[in-house]
């Protein structure tokens, strides 16, 4: 399957990813697990309110968030963003399609919401279509799965082929410039699928994310989405994957690699709250 890459500065594309248990009264009721018990839908709205919460607790509580965050701090709020997102993309009948918008040429950006505490955003990708190797700055990614089957890379830096051909090189690069070189190796690839929850800073390395669907299995989704939904005005049709990503602080700049060159672009969004830009 090819991979497309789409340059630009703000094009849409991300130009380019528990010590102490939460209080149980901050857990939704939407979320309660059992054998008795059904789960009914996450909605956006509840999924937000609820991330907002998890957000201003840790910073009543005095903690800045960051990928320099408290350890226990931040295995509080890691613990209470994947159980909300696995949530969220588990019970969920689709009132994200609303923002979920998609491009030929590339993967592209809906924004959610944004404060100054985090991002949310919905990204969507064709089959082929794949991130570039890239950071996230002071940032924390959580992603999870939506719509079909995705996967993760991620990479660590590397000592150039001359010195040392396999040797993994640690840091998180922000002592990086533009158009400083730098070697990149893949060291772990994940598959993702509908409710899984992924998770990256730059303290553990770089990643890119893309869809690998071949046109055969996008004919086999579109056909069981047409059986099973019909074929009304607000039916979905699958074109490839669907992630939505949180970040937290919101990403200002990313750095890209590629060609063995770093570059650094400011991330675009292809759509505003169900609205194209």
């Amino acid at each position: 399957m090819p991979v497309t890459h789409i340059s630009g500065t703000d094009d849409g594309v991300v130009v380019v990813d528990c010590k102490a248990p939460p209080p149980i009264d901050v857990i939704p009721r939407s979320c309660y697990s059992g054998p008795e018990k059904s789960q009914p839908p996450l909605l956006i709205e509840q999924l937000l309110s609820e991330l907002r919460a998890a957000f201003n607790a840790e910073k009543d509580a005095g903690y800045v968030i960051d990928n320099n965050q408290d350890p226990a701090s931040f295995n509080r709020l890691n613990q209470r963003v994947v159980e909300l997102l696995k949530c969220y993309a588990t019970t969920n009948r689709g009132d994200w399609h609303r923002f979920a918008l998609f491009n030929d040429l590339h993967y592209v950006r809906n924004l959610v919401e944004a404060n100054d505490d985090f991002e949310l955003i919905v990204l969507c990708w064709k089959g082929g279509q794949v991130s570039r190797v890239h950071n996230h700055a002071t940032s924390h990614c959580w992603l999870t799965v939506l719509d079909g089957e995705m996967r993760e890379v991620q990479y660590q830096r590397t000592d150039p082929p001359a010195a040392a051909a396999s040797a993994v090189r640690g840091g998180d690069g922000s002592d990086e410039k533009p158009g400083d070189t730098v070697y990149v190796e893949a060291t772990r690839t994940t598959d993702l699928r509908i409710g899984d929850v992924g998770y990256v800073s730059d303290h553990l390395g770089l990643h890119t994310v893309g869809c690998h669907v071949s046109p055969e299995q996008l004919a086999e989704w579109q056909q069981t989405a047409r059986n099973g939904f019909g074929s009304g005005a607000d039916s979905w049709q699958p074109e490839g994957g669907v992630t939505l990503h949180l970040y937290s602080p919101p990403i200002r700049r990313v750095k890209i690699y590629e060609d063995n060159t770093v570059s650094e672009r400011t991330p675009g969004f292809y759509s505003r709250g169900g609205v194209r830009v």
